[in-house]
């Protein structure tokens, strides 16, 4: 929504549990009213109940989630699955009704706030992003955590008739960031679920379930540090703009005569869609990215509400509520 808040929400499976955090701190503690959420993967998850307005709804979400059988189910064995033709490890049918009673289409588009989520054709490796709009949201949300060779594509089909297979928006774009600039809003606060990818502690990975898993977290590590590459140089700019219109009006000159001295720096802030932006992210990953465990889940959701206490005032201050 141009002009709006808009808040931006990373992937990173069970991860995004502080994420709940810090969106039950600022909307529901501190009033934070965001005009357009942006997600992939666990972070669409998030975005669609920002888009909502049912933060509450979105911590009974994760609140029910006592073990990894209640987002997702073990199929027989790794080598029979991939023998038998099966098109992940796991079955999902828990997730998929978790998320049926949690996003609802209806509500959102009565809210009218702006929602923005990533999805990938595995076919063409498109980048499609879906809005408020789309039928049967809580499918699309899916299709967004559809981690390839881990939990199956959603299935579709085209106005044509063709089969289409949806798989997580994070093998594009882990922090979609470039979707929310596209909406021109006024500011941008992004929240990744994952910490910076620091020195790894000694750790043997055995299987090739766990090696396949280490590498998806090394990758989603890596994209969503290029998501996110441009941040301090838009700042910067952003910032230089700014000290050079208060230099300007030291010297006295007009606001007429600003305008058409600052026209060259306007022109290009306004082509790239330069506007602030802020990162929130963990101080550390408390597990992985599928390891729904209700103690740790819990533990995440208490570090995203003291992240926000603990910087409320430098937060304040951007978002400018």
């Amino acid at each position: 929504m141009a002009g709006g808040l808009a808040i931006v929400l990373s992937g990173g499976g069970a991860k995004g549990a502080f994420q709940v955090g810090v969106l039950d701190a600022l909307i529901t503690d501190k009033k934070v009213s965001f005009d357009l959420a942006v997600g992939t993967s666990t972070g669409a998850i998030q975005a669609a109940a920002v888009a909502q307005d049912d933060i509450p709804q979105l911590i009974r979400f994760w609140e029910s989630i006592k073990g990894p059988d209640d987002i997702y189910r073990k199929r027989a064995g790794t080598f029979l699955n991939i023998i038998t033709g099966q098109p992940s490890m796991y079955s999902v049918s828990p997730l998929q009704k978790l998320l049926a009673q949690t996003v609802d289409s209806k509500k959102i588009r009565a809210t009218g706030k702006s929602l923005r989520i990533a999805v990938v054709n595995l076919t063409t490796g498109e980048l499609r992003v879906v809005g408020e709009n789309a039928d049967d949201l809580a499918t699309w949300v899916y299709a967004s955590c559809a981690m390839p060779f881990v939990f199956p594509p959603q299935e579709s089909r085209d106005p044509l008739g063709n089969d289409e297979q949806w798989v997580d928006g994070g093998n594009r774009d882990v922090t979609p960031l470039d979707t929310a600039l596209a909406e021109r809003p006024r500011a941008i606060l992004v929240v990744r679920a994952s910490a910076p990818q620091g020195p790894a502690a000694a750790k043997r990975y055995g299987n090739l379930v766990s090696v396949g898993l280490r590498a998806v977290d090394i990758l989603e590590n890596e994209v969503s540090i290029n998501d996110l590459k441009n941040v301090n140089l838009i700042n910067q700019l952003l910032n230089a703009r700014d000290r050079q219109l208060l230099e300007l009006k030291s010297l006295g000159m007009s606001e007429p005569q600003i305008a058409k001295v600052m026209v060259p720096i306007a022109t290009v802030l306004s082509h790239y869609r330069m506007v602030p932006v802020k990162v929130i992210e963990p101080p550390q990953n408390l597990y992985d990215t599928l390891a729904f465990n209700s103690q740790l889940i819990t533990e995440a959701m208490v570090m995203g509400r003291t992240y926000v206490a603990e910087h409320w005032a430098e937060i304040e201050q951007f978002l400018g509520v």
